[in-house]
């Protein structure tokens, strides 16, 4: 079933590509990525521009999981999970953003009580340094970004310890993007660390690769495909290891809306998991996931000119 899935999105992105086999010179432009984890990649956001928005991601579960099985069904979960996002060109090639998550899990439990999760993340802010412009006659657009984890997390009876727990970390990161015609490319990979924060708990180390397909309709809708994969290292409670090492992949189509005049620009993308194993025993593992991304820009000046 994993691999017919993984042969679904691959045909989807080929024949997306094949409808540009003979498009002529004066083609719309793709908007990006529009995943909740993902980055510019290899773009920057030009000098003066301001860009304020976030993700919405809705997720439902059902049973617990241990490795790459379900165990039983004794576990429902509902995630509706908010990401605020902010971003600013400093200069030309160079611009911050800042992410700020806020999460809402309930989990509706057979055998016990049912346990509800709600609180704000940690803060994560990036310096996104662009290496290569495709614009200027590089083979294709490459960035970096590099940042600090702010401990704004909450802690309580309340609060995931795997959403922020008031710690700090740090995060690095290379992107790149291509564009052919109407089709855009991006890939983007990223590693955190992370120091003991509350309840006595250091998450692991965290590694994403995102990959993202977009094909240009026209001037205002993109059609295209994602894919988001995510790894975590052990984490540890009072100085032991917690056996929960995980892997997830999921990926799937998506559409986006672009409106030039306004500086809006909003997309929807569902995913199902291609591949899932957890170490441990894994309550609220997504059997899918629907991600809507607002942006609206601005124009501020730079202070740098």
């Amino acid at each position: 079933m994993n691999w017919i899935k993984v042969q679904l999105l691959i045909g989807l992105m080929v024949l997306c590509c094949a409808v540009t086999a003979f498009a002529e010179d004066n083609y719309p432009v793709a908007w990006g990525p529009s995943g909740a984890t993902f980055g510019p990649s290899g773009l920057s956001m030009p000098a003066g521009k301001f860009a304020v928005g976030g993700n919405l991601v809705f997720g439902d579960s059902n049973g617990l999981w241990r490795n790459s099985k379900r165990l039983n069904g004794n576990t429902k979960g509902t995630k509706i999970n908010e990401i605020f996002k902010l971003r600013y060109g400093i200069w030309d090639g160079l611009d911050v953003r800042v992410s700020i998550p806020v999460y809402n899990v309930h989990l509706d439990k057979t055998n016990t009580s049912d346990k509800n999760l709600y609180g704000v993340g940690d803060t994560t802010v990036l310096l996104h340094q662009r290496l290569l412009n495709q614009r200027d006659g590089d083979p294709l657009s490459v960035a970096f970004d590099l940042g600090p984890v702010f401990p704004t997390g909450t802690v309580s009876e309340h609060s995931s310890d795997l959403a922020g727990n008031a710690a700090w970390g740090v995060m690095g990161g290379i992107g790149a993007t291509y564009f052919l015609y109407a089709n855009r490319f991006d890939t983007e990979v990223n590693y955190a660390t992370f120091a003991e924060g509350g309840h006595d708990y250091k998450k692991g180390d965290r590694f994403r690769w995102n990959l993202s397909y977009a094909y240009a309709l026209n001037d205002n809708w993109d059609i295209g495909a994602e894919s988001s994969i995510e790894t975590y290292a052990e984490s540890e409670k009072n100085g032991q290891m917690q056996n929960d090492a995980s892997f997830e992949w999921y990926a799937g189509p998506k559409v986006a809306y672009k409106y030039k005049p306004w500086g809006t620009f909003a997309g929807l993308t569902l995913k199902a998991p291609i591949n899932r194993w957890y170490q441990g025993t894994k309550a609220c593992s997504d059997d899918y996931r629907v991600e809507f991304k607002l942006i609206k820009t601005f124009d501020l000046g730079s202070l740098f000119d």
